[in-house]
């Protein structure tokens, strides 16, 4: 670690700093993980457009007294520059580590933890934070469809004609599908490296970049569409009790239809409005062409 690229934090922690790891989450801004003189960790995130840190010190700082009234774990904020440059907040470490690094076939943790993470989205989903402008685009399924159309023509380049008629397909099917369905507040990136545990317990919920309101599936489906790299037998034992922490006693007979069109959209989001490394990009379009591909077998319905 060179110490000297830390000047500016130590100063405005006044201590200094002895160990700096990057982290492995966090890919959007640069992350480390900060250990202090006097022993405590935090986590520091330098920002690349100071329009991000100021909303993330907004909706933290919206969600603080709602999610601590609900007993939700989230970070809270040490310090923070949205002057400098680049503009940087520092975090309190909150305890446990990513939940992903138990979800594996083996884990005996899974059907556990999968249930607290289902418990945790329902009750981050039922906060109430009026006073918080979000982005409602995913709560309004006609606007949204025309704004997927934008980005499915962004990618044109990217996809075969036949992906491109079988992404249409499912933008006219949407409206219809999503019409009438209740607003709810969603983290965005709900998925289990952005999830705390220690064991089964959950605590901490993090990454809040990606907040607004949303179809009450948006999260649901992002949690499918992260869970599902880690194979087959980790869903069959995770999703099952997810659900039933989420409190999804009844499931729906258009659930799949509707959670796999909202991670295919998501995707498409992804694809065309984030700058995203090269192989975070390869990795989201090689889903989404297997996706496409899968409903257009016949599977859409």
């Amino acid at each position: 670690m060179d110490r000297s690229e830390f000047g500016w934090l130590e100063g405005a922690l006044g201590q200094p700093v002895t160990d700096a790891t990057p982290a492995d989450w966090g890919f959007r801004n640069r992350t480390e993980m900060v250990t202090l003189g006097d022993g405590t960790r935090v986590v520091v995130q330098r920002f690349r457009r100071r329009a991000d840190v100021e909303r993330r010190m907004r909706v933290l700082d919206a969600l603080r007294d709602p999610a601590a009234a609900k007993e939700i774990p989230i970070p809270s904020i040490r310090t923070a520059d949205a002057d400098a440059d680049p503009p940087w907040i520092v975090f309190e470490e909150l305890p446990g580590t990513p939940a992903a690094e138990e979800v594996t076939p083996t884990s005996s943790q899974l059907p556990a933890l999968a249930h607290s993470m289902g418990a945790l989205l329902a009750a981050f989903s039922g906060l109430h934070c009026p006073d918080l402008e979000l982005d409602d685009s995913w709560a309004r399924p006609r606007y949204l469809a025309a704004r997927a159309d934008a980005w499915a023509e962004c990618l044109a380049p990217a996809l075969t004609p036949d992906q491109i008629t079988t992404v249409e397909d499912v933008l006219d099917d949407l409206p219809d599908l999503f019409d009438g369905r209740p607003a709810v507040l969603a983290h965005g990136d709900f998925a289990p490296m952005n999830i705390l545990a220690e064991g089964a317990k959950i605590t901490g919920l993090v990454d809040f970049e990606s907040v607004r309101l949303a179809d009450p599936l948006f999260d649901v489906a992002w949690w499918a569409w992260s869970v599902s790299f880690a194979g087959p037998e980790v869903m069959a034992q995770a999703w099952p009790a997810f659900l039933q922490g989420l409190g999804m006693t009844t499931v729906d007979s258009a659930l799949a239809q509707r959670i796999r069109y909202l991670q295919l959209v998501r995707m498409l989001e992804m694809l065309a409005d984030h700058d995203l490394a090269p192989d975070v990009w390869r990795t989201v379009h090689d889903r989404l062409a297997r996706t496409l591909t899968a409903l257009s077998g016949g599977s859409r319905h």
